[in-house]
This record gives structure tokens, sequence and C-alpha cells, in this order.
């Protein structure tokens, strides 16, 4: 028998030429005789031929249309190669190539300062594997299996900060921090590195790592959030700068709209008519602090450079340690030591409320009495009205009297607590100028003449701020 493979063959008596594709996928008839049709000869008997060559899948019912002098009585099963694994990114993740190197050797590139912030916690499935499929088998018109290539595999590299699965197919962040993927690789840095300023080119900074560095400045209207540490190299200009952890500042802190709060402990060169700047720690000053709202739960140390504290006020859990507070301009300096971050919340919430209870049972008492009045002055001519006004004032007192019991009560306890807290002093080594107000506990007292190396300090026996002078201990340990 003629193989068919191997060329074509002329049946149903040399009328059709018998011919399979390449790939053995087509069986082709095509006209020897270009005046013959595919009609002259009856269905059944081409397939029969066509069967007894080996073509035997995929045959035809009848005779497709021809398409010139062809037309196709079989087709195979078209084989399905198998597809490539692929890496499904569940988070999507900062891309970043390394630059050129410009010594070879000694420049290194360093991705924590390269592309977006993408934050995410410890634990989060960044990477999935898709694995590679093996394929369909199919099968020619002579009825012989065609195998699939089977897909290729690929391996996940993985960086610091990441982990790759047992099995391959999954890479999960180890800490919290920014997802990169940088030369093939998936990594979790817990440190983010700015070279140059916070501003248009960067945006708004949100990090959930431990520490952002940042070499140049934070200009004006620009946020930086980090639940660890904030460094900024140059200083901060009407920006906002929240940190989970601490924030130092190698300069200055300007402006009325500037705000930085931290957690832990704050360190800063000098601060100049700012908004807020709070620690939950200690505040070191290494120069200057003019006109600044300042609230800390531990110290606050102004002992290097100017060392001085003029203008604006303090409010701190701990004690103060400052070269000069004051100035020679009697500038106002409010300084309250020892009065804890929650005490002080509480102190202005009592505050409020005393502008509003009193007030209220008052307005209440004169309603009453006047209404009174009318009722015993109008007698049976005394309104239904004015008696429902009458009667609504009067369900309203015992409440608003107890709302001012209470408030009496939580305003004792709290002075107690102040009291209690009241062992923090303030510790001036330099020179303490007039014009400033000290309180601590519930004692105040307006500094009205100009003292040298002096401890402010409560004197518990006649609950008052007192004025003394420093021992050569307290001096010497200024000093260091």
């Amino acid at each position: 028998m003629t193989d068919l493979a191997k060329k074509p063959v002329k049946i149903c008596d040399d009328r059709f030429l018998l011919k399979l594709t390449k790939d053995k996928m087509k069986a082709v008839l095509q006209l020897i005789d270009q005046d013959s049709s595919f009609n002259d000869v009856p269905f059944d008997e081409i397939l029969q031929e066509a069967q007894d060559l080996g073509v035997c899948f995929g045959l035809v019912p009848k005779l497709p249309p021809a398409r010139g002098d062809m037309t196709i009585v079989a087709s195979g099963k078209p084989v399905v190669h198998g597809e490539n694994a692929k890496v499904k990114p569940i988070i999507k993740p900062a891309i970043v190539t390394s630059p050129k190197v410009k010594k070879l050797g000694k420049d290194m590139v360093d991705f924590r300062e390269l592309g977006n912030i993408v934050n995410v916690p410890s634990g989060q499935l960044l990477l999935q594997k898709i694995a590679a499929t093996d394929g369909t088998p199919g099968k020619n018109v002579l009825g012989e299996a065609v195998s699939p290539k089977p897909g290729k595999d690929v391996n996940i590299k993985c960086g610091p900060g990441a982990l790759l699965s047992d099995d391959g197919m999954q890479v999960t962040s180890t800490l919290d921090g920014k997802f990169v993927m940088g030369d093939g690789k998936a990594s979790v840095y817990e440190e983010h590195l700015v070279q140059g300023d916070v501003d248009i080119s960067t945006g708004n900074m949100a990090f959930c790592g431990k520490r952002i560095e940042i070499s140049g400045e934070v200009l004006s209207g620009f946020k930086v959030k980090c639940k660890g540490d904030v460094l900024v190299g140059k200083g901060v200009n009407n920006a906002q700068i929240l940190a989970g952890g601490d924030i130092v500042i190698l300069g200055g802190l300007i402006g009325e709209d500037a705000e930085v709060r931290a957690k832990g402990n704050i360190k800063l060169d000098f601060c100049e008519n700012t908004g807020a700047l709070e620690a939950k720690g200690n505040l070191t000053v290494t120069n200057f602090i003019v006109q600044a709202n300042v609230k800390t739960g531990k110290d606050l140390r102004a002992l290097e450079g100017k060392g001085s504290l003029i203008g604006g006020k303090y409010v701190l859990g701990g004690s103060m340690y400052v070269t000069d507070l004051g100035s020679d301009a009697e500038v106002v300096t409010e300084v309250t030591v020892g009065l804890k971050p929650e005490l002080e919340q509480q102190k202005r919430k009592i505050e409020a409320a005393k502008e509003y209870w009193p007030n209220r049972m008052s307005e209440i008492l004169k309603n009453i009495n006047a209404l009174n009045e009318m009722k015993k002055a109008e007698g049976k001519n005394f309104s239904e009205e004015k008696a429902k006004v009458l009667a609504e004032f009067n369900k309203m007192m015992p409440e608003v009297m107890e709302k001012n019991s209470q408030l009496t009560e939580m305003e004792t306890k709290l002075d107690e607590e102040i009291n209690k807290a009241a062992n923090e002093v303030i510790y001036v080594y330099g020179t303490l100028y007039p014009g400033v107000r000290v309180t601590i506990g519930k004692a105040s007292r307006i500094i009205n003449k100009e003292e040298q190396q002096v401890v402010v300090e409560l004197q518990k026996s006649t609950l008052t701020v007192h004025v003394r002078a420093m021992t050569p201990e307290e001096k010497e340990a200024g000093e260091l």
C-alpha cells in the first residue's frame, strides 16, 4: 500500500489527488483534471479509498464546499501545548531597576531608596505561582497521537524580608515594610531612604516599616507618616511628621502650620513659630525654641547651643532642663511640669464641661423661678402651655444637678492626681527671666525678677511655686 504520509496518492481512477498537510492534521483532496468535479464520484467511494490509505480520524460527514480545486476530507484534533508557569502578584509591588554602576565593586544599589512605597504587613501573601501545565494530546488524521510540549517552569527568587514557601508556589513577607521587585527578586524592606527633599516629586509619604530617612528637607504642605522612626537630614518647614517611634530633625522646625508628633522621643536643632510639637517620650533641643506649642510625656532638655526657650507654651509630664528660660523682653512663656498627657487631656475635658453644665443649671433655675412667679401671680389663668414648660424644666433639673455634682467630683479627683504628680521641677542653668509663668500641680507663679542658676519647684508645705538657688551637685549635673 502506498504510504500517504510520504507522498500524495491518486485515487478514484486518478480523478483526485489525496495528500496530507505536513503536520498530518488535514487530509486534502485535490482535482487532477480541472474540468472534473468532486461530485463526479460518490462521497462514500471517496471516503472508502481515503480510509484504505490510512485516513481514519476526523473524516468529514460530507464534503465541504471546495476552495478552488481543493477540499478537506478529514481534520485531526489539534494538540494543546502546555502553558508556562506564571507568577501572579497578589500585591502590586514597586518595580525598580538597577542604575548603572559608576565604579565597579564600589557603588552598590540600595533598593531601600528606590521606587514608590507599597506597604505590606508581616505575613502578607505577595506572589502566587501558577504552575506550568502539561497540555492536551492531539490526534492526526492517520489516528496517531500527537504529544504536547509541556510548559516551562519558573523559579521565584526572594530577597530580604520575603519568604518562599517549601513548595515554591508562594512568597510572603516576613516583616512590616515596603514591597519591592528589583533584579528579579521579591523583597520587603523595613527602611525607606529618600535622597533629597520631600516635595512634589515624592509626594506625601506613609510607611509601615521601622524607619524613614530623608536626606533633605520636608517642604511646606507635605506629610510624612511612619510606624517607626523618622530622620530628617535638613529641616521641616510648615509640614507634618507623625511617627510611631522617634523623630530626629537635623535642622530646624519652622512654620505655624508645622505639626510634629512622636510616640517616642523627639530631637531637633531648633524650633521657631510652630504649631504642635508633641513627644510621648523626651524632647531634646540642641539650640533653641522660640514661640512653640510643646507637649512631652517625659523631660525636655535644652542645654546645647543657645539652650534657650523663649515664648510659647510648654506642658511636660517630666522635668525641664534649660540654659535660659524666657527673655529680657519678658516675652510670655508658659511652662507646666509634672502634668502627664493623660491628665492634661482630662483637664481640658473638664474645663470644657465647666463651660457648659454650671451655666446650664443656672439657666434652668432662672426659668423655673420665673415660671413659678408667673404661676403664683396668674393663679387659674396660668396657661396649660406654661405648665408643660415648667414641668419639663423640673424634670430636667435633677439630671443637670447630677452632671454638675459629677463634674465637681471629677475635678477634685483630678486635682489630687495632679498634686500627686507634681514632683517634677525646672532646672535653669543660665538665666530665668521675668514674664515666665510656671505651673506645678495646682500652683502657679509668674516670675517677676531675673534669676541665675536656679531650680523652680513646688514647695509641698505651702503648695506654692518656689525658686531656689542650685546646689553645686545640681550645677555639676547640668554641665555633664
